[in-house]
């Protein structure tokens, strides 16, 4: 049942026709005004599904069912179809109690609907060109696109989707400085909110649009004649944006509700606190005593992300970020070709280390970055002098963060590293030399070096590697939030003061907060619970299975 109430608020409803629906073979009109299924709230209110309600819903959301389990059969689509026509029609008049929607969001709505229509012409059009032999002739473009090698990410600052929000509330009489979680508003694409009017149908070529529009019609009006009713062609249009909209408004009940659910910040900051304890307790189980020592080491050699609890919190890992300066692939050919001269014979070690030195020389190491849009290159000595220059000019005991955001802003602009791009943690090197280095030795070497010799923030060196030439930083060692004798007394505040990166605004709390939301488990199980107490509070929900299932016989 669980995995039925999610398609309540699917909100990718199809807004077609029903023409063409592979599922049913539609039996004689006369079916289609009977009652399917009924909601009694009390003896003197009833609500009636009939077998084209049915239809519709099928061909809105219920067809997912089907898509999503190849093995359901025709009777269990239909009669789950049936059960999630009931639950909405529940939930959205609820939802109507306590939202309602603005003049603006149903101009929107309107425009919406008209724009759908408008695609639906459009694959009209596309066929009638293709019986027709017409093609539309594409104006080629004069524009110019500047060539460049640059392919290097662009960083994407992380947008939180909740903050701490400091305000002053007077208390006894003085004013206290306190804060809470507060939602960001999101920024929404503008959209034209002014009422469209009357439809206006989308032309290209006179005739072509012409004839679309009468296939569309011709296609509505078969529509019509098999749930055996009769309009106008003026009546049929006006029911099909009548049926489109109730669609896309229910749609929109939805998804308002869905955002009131989501900003309810007390229930989802809580999943995400509970989120994290689950996942710590989980790897203290893994992970604590010899027992869990080597399962430890391999996870955080697969993903360090994803390791909650470290059984030797701050004295087996350290984080760390870095700049690679990609040898090119004029040197990686060069050093590929002296090798093979070496291992043949053909020249001596003397002259192989020296030319393999002379290949591999960092002022022979060019770095192509972007300034301004335009493409520079400059070699490797140059640019570890550039990211010096703009890092050194912070402190890194008092003013460590502001010395890590430079260091990435440098990282965009010469790092050919594209696993350490937009990442949510650094990499992480193990302390212990007894643990195999995930990284190259002379990386994974130094990276300890720095930790225990120069400490939090500092930077290396330019380290010569196969890959060519990393500037690494120390980002500090990996920790646990808290001792596990203490993880049921975690706070949201505790996660959201923790940085994943000293250079981002995301916290821990984000990552399980956005966790939550992105994946929609817990705001599905609240709403579930919604639609439980809905149905559960109505007198009688009755089904006619024998009625329905009279769709799957064959078209007599």
């Amino acid at each position: 049942m669980k995995k039925l109430f999610s398609y309540v608020f699917a909100l990718l409803l199809s807004v077609t026709m029903f023409a063409g629906c592979n599922l049913f073979e539609l039996n004689a009109s006369k079916y289609y005004s009977q009652t399917v299924a009924q909601i009694v709230y009390d003896n003197n209110n009833k609500y009636d599904f009939t077998m084209e309600d049915l239809l519709q819903a099928y061909n809105n959301y219920g067809y997912q069912l089907a898509q999503n389990d190849q093995e359901m059969t025709g009777e269990e689509v239909l009669k789950q179809t049936a059960e999630l026509m009931v639950q909405r029609k529940l939930l959205v008049e609820q939802i109507k109690k306590e939202i309602s929607l603005t003049t603006e969001e149903k101009n929107v709505l309107k425009r919406q609907v008209y724009e759908n229509i408008n695609s639906t012409l459009a694959s009209y059009e596309a066929e009638i060109r293709v019986e027709w032999d017409r093609d539309i002739k594409e104006e080629a473009s004069t524009e110019e696109t500047p060539a460049t090698t640059v392919t290097r990410a662009e960083y994407t600052p992380y947008e939180p989707t909740v903050e701490k929000q400091y305000y002053e509330e007077v208390v006894n009489g003085s004013a206290q400085l306190k804060y809470k979680l507060v939602a960001v508003e999101k920024e929404e694409e503008q959209q034209d909110t002014t009422d469209p009017g009357e439809f206006v149908q989308a032309t290209t070529d006179e005739d072509i649009s012409a004839e679309a529009w009468k296939r569309y019609i011709a296609d509505l009006q078969k529509n019509n004649e098999e749930l055996g009713k009769s309009y106008t062609d003026e009546k049929a249009f006006e029911k099909e944006i009548a049926r489109i909209y109730g669609i896309l408004e229910e749609n929109k009940y939805i998804s308002k509700y869905q955002e009131v659910v989501e900003d309810g910040l007390e229930i989802v900051s809580q999943a995400a606190v509970d989120s994290y304890k689950e996942k710590y307790k989980r790897d203290y189980e893994l992970y604590s005593g010899k027992d869990g020592e080597a399962a430890y080491h391999k996870a955080m050699a697969s993903d360090a992300s994803t390791v909650y609890y470290h059984p030797n919190s701050g004295n087996e890992y350290v984080y760390v970020t870095h700049i690679l300066f990609k040898f090119s692939d004029a040197q990686t050919a060069e050093i590929e070709r002296l090798e093979k001269l070496y291992k043949s014979n053909s020249i001596t070690k003397e002259v192989y280390d020296a030319r393999i030195a002379e290949v591999k020389d960092i002022d022979n190491t060019v770095v192509t970055y972007l300034d301004n849009g335009v493409e520079k290159k400059t070699n490797a000595t140059l640019a570890y002098q550039d990211i010096l220059n703009n890092v050194n000019k912070y402190d890194a005991e008092i003013q460590f963060e502001q010395r890590a955001k430079a260091f990435n802003t440098m990282l965009y602009r010469y790092n050919d590293d594209e696993g350490i791009m937009n990442k949510d943690f650094g990499y992480v090197v193990n302390l212990d030399t007894n643990v195999q280095d995930q990284m190259v030795k002379p990386f994974a070497d130094e990276a300890r070096r720095l930790h225990n010799k120069e400490g939090l923030g500092a930077i290396s060196e330019p380290i010569l590697t196969d890959y060519g030439y990393h500037v690494i930083m120390n980002l500090g060692p990996v920790r646990n939030v808290v001792e596990y004798g203490n993880i049921e007394n975690l706070t949201w505040e505790a996660l959201y003061n923790i940085k994943t990166q000293p250079s981002s605004e995301k916290t821990l709390f984000h990552v399980e907060y956005d966790a939550i939301n992105t994946n929609s488990t817990k705001v599905t199980e609240i709403l579930n619970s919604k639609v439980a107490d809905l149905s559960a509070g109505v007198e009688k929900i009755r089904y006619w299975e024998k009625r329905f299932l009279t769709l799957l016989e064959e078209k007599k």
